[in-house]
């Protein structure tokens, strides 16, 4: 890393653990033998683990050069061998993801309800400890922010539909800062842009550096929110409830447009007590513009186990998942069977009407069966809900103006470098 803004990014973060390290140096073609030599070892389930370890630190660049097909496949065929096909990451790419949620081209488009539309990253992987989570073990970072917001740009003027932009779905990005020192400098470039909004998804607890940052109203944080047992005993390393509301105070108090997103909610023995007590904390101290559910899901029963044990879940709920294994075999919304989620759903759902009879509810990535039992008590449907990281869900919007799944057109045209999908 020869440019001396970059590698001081990467040292500003090593100069900062309790031990620091030396780094090593690697280049493209040493990165079949990391991989050989562990990099991806603790890449599992964290819950599964019976060691979880602080995850590797790995910074690069994106290269925007306009070969990203070639080096996919020069990744896919070193690290085919190598045991592993996700190492894009590893030699400068994936910065910009097409997500065809919901079109054609979507083979899970039936069983789901989301959002076709660019996702942005700078980072894989994640510092917290969640059990339930597989990106421990390596934390990837991109530091050349600069050069990524040139193409960015770029990107945005092709597709004047999308107005809001999720950056990292698959890391925390709060969680090396300010000390990396590249988040500060994409939220002051989004303040600069006109209807243009960057999307922070983040358990983070950590917003004081983030109050004199010139955002201008264009940066929405949305904090994945869960009740207090949860936070405590499944989402290690992470903000308690409290903690994430309280940050989320703060970046409200500092111009930020808040949101969260109770994703994902796992039944826990006391999951009622403790959702009535998030809600009422997040409504005494912040004011969403949006609030989104989500149950636990995406695996079967087995795999959830494996990951949460069963010790501290709602027995009759588990049960439930265990009978259910059959009805649910063919839903990306298992393991819980329908009724378990609805009625989850609107236990939280009468929770934050107590409070707040006004502010959007949406499910997240539910199945359209579920939409059509809640499409009533929601006020919004399929094609036109709000929600915390949608692409046409600007701050304050109640409903979407335009049909979600229509407006969404890919027009990169092989034009924008650092772009798969």
């Amino acid at each position: 890393m020869s440019n001396d803004l970059y590698r001081s990014r990467a040292e500003g973060v090593v100069s900062a653990l309790e031990t620091p390290v030396e780094p090593v140096v690697y280049r493209d073609a040493d990165v079949p033998d990391l991989v050989r030599n562990g990099i991806y070892d603790n890449r599992k389930p964290m819950g599964s683990l019976a060691e979880v370890r602080d995850p590797i630190l790995l910074f690069d660049t994106f290269r925007f050069d306009g070969k990203e097909q070639e080096r996919m496949d020069w990744t896919g065929e070193q690290l085919r061998d190598a045991g592993t096909n996700a190492g894009l990451s590893l030699v400068g790419g994936g910065a910009f993801n097409w997500a065809c949620y919901n079109l054609k081209d979507d083979p899970s488009r039936n069983d789901k309800v989301c959002r076709p539309c660019w996702r942005i990253h700078m980072q894989q992987g994640c510092v917290h400890r969640c059990h339930y989570c597989g990106l421990g073990g390596l934390l990837v970072s991109m530091v050349n922010i600069e050069e990524y917001c040139v193409q960015l740009g770029r990107l945005m003027v092709r597709h004047p539909w999308q107005y809001t932009y999720l950056l990292d779905d698959d890391a925390d990005p709060p969680c090396l800062e300010p000390e990396l020192g590249c988040l500060g400098p994409l939220i002051e470039y989004f303040g600069t842009l006109e209807n243009r909004y960057v999307i922070i998804h983040t358990k983070t607890w950590n917003t004081e550096w983030m109050r004199y940052l010139q955002h201008n109203g264009n940066t929405i944080i949305v904090w994945s929110i869960s009740g207090d047992s949860q936070s405590r005993a499944l989402e290690a390393k992470t903000g308690t409830t409290q903690e994430r509301i309280e940050a989320a105070r703060i970046a409200e108090e500092a111009g930020y447009q808040i949101r969260y997103k109770f994703k994902p909610i796992i039944p826990v023995k006391t999951w009622r007590e403790d959702a009535s007590e998030a809600v009422r904390l997040l409504f005494e101290k912040t004011n969403p513009d949006v609030i989104s559910l989500c149950m636990f899901m995406w695996m079967d029963v087995d795999e959830m186990k494996s990951r949460l044990g069963a010790n501290l879940l709602d027995p009759t709920f588990l049960q439930a998942a265990e009978d259910s294994r059959d009805e649910v075999e063919d839903t990306r919304a298992k393991p819980f069977p329908h009724w378990v989620r609805a009625q989850v759903y609107s236990h939280y759902l009468a929770e934050i009407r107590k409070w707040n009879s006004e502010v959007p509810v949406s499910l997240s990535t539910e199945n359209f069966r579920m939409w059509a039992e809640f499409t009533d008590q929601l006020g919004m449907k399929p094609t036109n809900y709000v929600c915390g990281c949608g692409p046409q869900s600007t701050p304050g919007a109640k409903l979407l103006q335009d049909h979600a799944f229509k407006v969404a057109v890919r027009n990169d045209a092989g034009l924008i470098p650092g772009v798969y999908g």
